[in-house]
């Protein structure tokens, strides 16, 4: 990487006196100073280019401008890409409220079948109640079916002995 050594000329003004002619002539010009510091690391009698700020800037300009011109077709890339960036945007966009719609579906229809289910359990649960009611009633229906069977039979058999003793009763009035 080229390294800059950024300075300020400094500008005095130098008289010198000459003898032209057997006259004596004093002769006042303009010196300059680029004053460096230790800092800038440069070696002594080494050969070094002062350029302008202006010019500098021009050149500089100049390079960036050729470089511009070389990015040109990248920026044309660039910019097809931003428009393909901005309609992968929209249709993320688009996607995810389809996305959050077909969730919210699912959560509705997930709560539904999950009521559904608790409903289907507790639906069990009356039957099985339901069938041990059952149960105990045939229970106690066949207790008491079991009972009137005895007292039917015990009645039947008081019956039959009344008419028995009816028969003998008659049979033995008849001799």
């Amino acid at each position: 990487m080229v390294e800059l050594i950024k300075s300020t000329v400094k500008c005095y003004k130098k008289k010198t006196k000459k003898t032209v002619g057997g006259r004596r002539k004093t002769y006042e010009y303009n010196q300059y100073q680029v004053p460096l510091k230790k800092s800038d690391n440069l070696a002594c009698s080494e050969e070094v280019f002062v350029i302008p700020q202006k010019l500098f800037e021009e050149l500089i300009g100049v390079e960036v401008e050729a470089h511009l011109q070389d990015f040109k077709p990248q920026q044309q890339s660039i910019a097809e890409y931003e428009k393909e960036l901005a309609e992968l945007e929209w249709k993320h966009g688009q996607l995810s409220k389809s996305y959050k719609e077909i969730v919210n579906k699912y959560n509705k229809n997930l709560k539904t079948y999950e009521s559904a289910i608790e409903l289907i359990e507790v639906m069990k649960e009356q039957h099985q109640q339901m069938g041990k009611e059952i149960e105990n009633k045939n229970a106690e229906l066949q207790k008491i079916r079991t009972k009137y069977e005895n007292e039917v039979k015990k009645a039947q058999d008081e019956e039959d002995q009344k008419d028995k003793a009816f028969w003998s009763v008659f049979r033995g009035r008849r001799k």
